[in-house]
């Protein structure tokens, strides 16, 4: 008997010694980056000193589908939204991704008729159709993540890996498909050509101001051409880097711990190689500080406003990208949103008090992360939630106003638009989008029962001017505190 007391001693306390060391091996495992940037943006000092170089990045999609780009976003998701050990299994190589490219969006098994891996061939390196090789079983249905709320199947071929992480295979594979090909009648995404007209357009400004200045600018997916283009700015003798991202809100997941994170690392590298040089670093605040930026929105929304008839009852969603924000309570986000968001919120309140309207009513809701995968206790209000409490309290209309965009990309146009638009009528996800002016707006419109639901789209063409000033401030907020600036 006392031998057996001594044996469940032993065990409970190897259990506990397990269960603690797991711990422990989880919490380390899942630390937070060092150094906090965000802290250090917080406490920087922002006069600029010698010679300045501006380097502009930010999460800015290709044109065109680029493997480079998407390798990365999802290598970039694997490390900052799943936790380990679980991102281990994310990142696993199970074989190759296949898509149906007549049905690349579906959520129930189904029949190929056609299967093309990431690089768009139909068929293996044996040269053996992928068709072939399904009818023997050696191709298996994959169903959607229980994690990703709309995620769509895919297939692999199982019996040679891919050389990447299948799921950044089926990532890639999407993208060429549906965001690059299939989705759109353009085959090309805006998101790029309408950043760089931000940046450009700021560049002139400043110099104009200023004179010619040291300035590079990045996709901060890119790796190795952002440190290229820092190196540049080192090398072409810089003494302060100021980074800047035209972005409305800065965040842990786009700036503190990717974009300026990977910038100081290149720019702490390049230190390195040269003993004795030391580079002063500033964060430039962004864009929505300034009141320019809410007024690009205003504009929109007083134009779209005009166009609605007297005494209709009208909802305006104010719409952000949105985060999980329950799992990263510490986000920058969530501290630098409101001077932004909610100034925007309450000028949009007053702005519809304007108009001889019915009911109105103004509410803030994301297009991700609130639905019932990730906001278990429904803290959080969906694009989609807001435009069918809309639609069941019988309104007229529901505009949704998107504020985090600047030109629209494959989240405004494709990803968020089959969780916004879920249960509509009028919407299907193989319905390509037709979007041939760039400096219009793009706008959808969808009647659901009595409610029209309406897309406002982001600012460009005539109200890009508002986004550029804003970036400008942005900046000349920094370069005005240098000694002898004009």
């Amino acid at each position: 008997m006392k031998l057996l007391k001594k044996i469940f001693v032993i065990v409970v306390v190897l259990a506990l010694v397990a269960i603690i060391g797991g711990y422990g091996l989880y919490t380390y495992k899942n630390r937070r980056l060092t150094p906090d940037y965000y802290e250090t943006y917080k406490n920087q000092d922002t006069t600029p000193v010698g010679k300045v170089g501006i380097f502009v990045t930010a999460l800015i999609m290709p044109p065109t589908h680029d493997d480079i780009f998407w390798y990365n976003i999802t290598h970039k998701i694997f490390k900052t939204i799943i936790p380990w050990p679980f991102r281990i299994f994310a990142a696993q190589d199970n074989g190759i991704a296949l898509f149906d490219p007549n049905r690349f969006y579906e959520f129930e098994e189904f029949t190929p008729t056609l299967l093309e891996d990431p690089s768009g061939s139909d068929r293996f390196l044996d040269g053996e159709l992928y068709m072939d090789k399904y009818k023997r079983g050696e191709v298996i249905w994959v169903p959607p993540s229980r994690m990703i709320h709309k995620d769509c199947g895919y297939f692999i071929y199982t019996s040679h890996k891919g050389g990447i992480p299948t799921r950044t295979g089926k990532s890639m594979n999407k993208s060429r498909i549906w965001y690059y090909d299939k989705g759109i009648k353009q085959k090309k995404v805006p998101h790029w050509e309408g950043s760089f007209q931000v940046i450009n357009a700021t560049r002139a400004r400043i110099e104009e101001k200023y004179g010619e200045i040291e300035w590079r600018a990045s996709s901060s997916l890119y790796y190795y051409t952002m440190k290229e283009k820092l190196h540049e700015l080192l090398d072409a003798g810089c003494d302060t880097i100021i980074l800047a991202a035209p972005m409305g809100i800065y965040s842990h997941f786009e700036e503190f711990n990717s974009g300026f994170y990977h910038s100081f690392e290149y720019i702490h590298e390049w230190e390195q190689e040269h003993p004795g040089k030391k580079i002063k670093v500033i964060m430039a605040p962004p864009m929505g500080k300034f009141d320019s930026l809410r007024q690009a929105y205003l504009e929109m929304l007083k134009d779209r406003l005009d166009t609605v008839p007297e005494g209709a009852d009208v909802t305006v969603a104010v719409t952000v990208h949105g985060m999980p924000w329950d799992t990263f309570p510490w986000e920058a986000w969530l501290e630098l949103a409101p001077i932004y968001r909610d100034k925007l919120f309450e000028e949009v309140e007053e702005l519809i008090k304007t108009y001889k309207f019915g009911r109105t009513s103004v509410i803030l809701c994301q297009d991700e992360f609130a639905s019932h995968v990730w906001d278990h206790d429904d803290n959080y209000l969906s694009t989609n939630e807001a435009y069918w409490n809309a639609i069941n309290d019988g309104y007229d209309y529901a505009i949704g106003l998107p504020i985090e965009f600047f030109a629209e990309n494959t989240d405004s146009l494709f990803y968020h638009a089959i969780k916004n638009y879920e249960g509509f009528d009028d919407y299907h996800i193989y319905d390509p989008f037709d979007y041939p002016d760039w400096t219009v707006p793009f706008t959808m419109e969808f009647q659901q029962g009595k409610t029209r639901v309406i897309y406002n789209g982001v600012p460009v063409g005539k109200y890009q001017p508002y986004v550029i000033d804003a970036f400008y401030q942005a900046l000349d907020a920094i370069l005005s505190q240098k000694e002898g600036s004009t």
